[in-house]
């Protein structure tokens, strides 16, 4: 379908992520002249519209509501309003609400135009000082230990850069996690970019867990995690206390080549470097 003229367009903006002098003034302007603006946190966005005066209406729009005022949303584009998207902070979308609204507007023929700006994942890569040829963000880790674990698998054993969100209760349990996988792994940890206690961390993982872990102000605020690919010539992977257990049991019940192969499918890890694996065990 095409885009109908009649219809008002939807803006994605994106906002500060904490010092609220980065916003541009296309910014400003737009979230000054749309109809409405639909709002991660109503309350964290008017202090960002009291300090440009901005008069526009703002509605409450979070996770907890995509559904329920998506219909209420693409009725007023229909109408010919304007609609702006913010989130809390940062660009909307990236590990914010907002998808089903746009992929909505999208299928309704209604215009979607970003107004680019402040974002965190970008914002941390840029000062890391590790590979940025090619990443991969993660968003936030899964919470069971279980699930966790394979998600770092995953992670430490790709050549790419990895990016994933944390937040302040849960920082020091995943850096332990990651510890026990890869503890020479080189990581970038950033806490409150922008604001008054900014902070970065860098080193191996095992150096910025214990620095972390000496700091009682270090686990307050909100934290962005880029992690040091794993080295082309690195032949070595990563198993995790579970895949250690079960590689263990499948080597001492199953002739060698049998036993690689179930783990190799099992792992989702190519045979070969399994193989390599339990020869330097040895």
């Amino acid at each position: 379908m095409g885009k109908n003229t009649k219809f008002g367009v939807l803006y994605i903006v994106a906002t500060p992520i904490g010092n609220l002098e980065d916003i541009s003034k296309r910014a400003v302007s737009t979230l000054s002249n749309v109809s409405l603006c639909a709002a991660e946190n109503t309350r964290n966005s008017k202090k960002l519209m009291n300090k440009y005066n901005i008069r526009t209406k703002l509605i409450s729009y979070h996770k907890y509501s995509e559904e329920s005022k998506l219909g209420f949303f693409i009725s007023q584009l229909k109408l010919g309003n304007d609609i702006a998207l913010i989130s809390d902070a940062g660009t909307p979308l990236i590990s914010d609400p907002g998808y089903l609204l746009v992929n909505k507007a999208i299928k309704e023929g209604v215009m979607v135009i970003p107004i680019p700006g402040p974002s965190s994942l970008i914002a941390a890569l840029s000062v890391s000082g590790l590979p940025l040829d090619k990443f991969v963000f993660y968003g936030f880790p899964p919470r069971q230990k279980k699930a966790q674990k394979s998600f770092l698998t995953k992670i430490v054993s790709d050549a790419k850069t990895s990016v994933v969100f944390e937040s302040k209760s849960r920082i020091k349990g995943f850096l332990k996690t990651l510890a026990e996988m890869s503890p020479d792994r080189n990581i970038f940890l950033a806490r409150e970019m922008t604001k008054l206690y900014e902070t970065f961390y860098k080193g191996s993982v095992r150096k910025v867990l214990d620095e972390i872990s000496s700091d009682e102000n270090a686990v307050k605020g909100e934290f962005v995690l880029v992690i040091e690919g794993k080295a082309k010539e690195e032949d070595q992977v990563f198993l995790n206390r579970e895949q250690e257990k079960v590689l263990e049991i499948l080597m001492k019940t199953m002739k060698k080549n049998d036993a690689l192969s179930l783990a190799s499918k099992s792992f989702g890890l190519k045979k070969n470097s399994l193989y390599k694996l339990t020869l330097k065990r040895k």
